[in-house]
């Protein structure tokens, strides 16, 4: 998902997201030149905690 697209669906803003990324705490994959929300591997880290709370 692109980052912006992720934004708007979330409420945060672009530059909230991209941060969110570099600090590593969203997964992103980089496709071509374009930096993109890495929607599988964050469903995946959502189901791993969910498995130990």
């Amino acid at each position: 998902m692109t980052q912006d697209r992720y934004a708007q669906l979330t409420g945060l803003t672009e530059g909230q997201v991209r941060g969110q990324i570099e600090k590593g705490h969203l997964p992103s994959l980089k496709i071509g030149r374009v930096r993109m929300v890495n929607i599988a591997a964050l469903s995946q880290q959502a189901m791993d905690k969910e498995d130990w709370q």
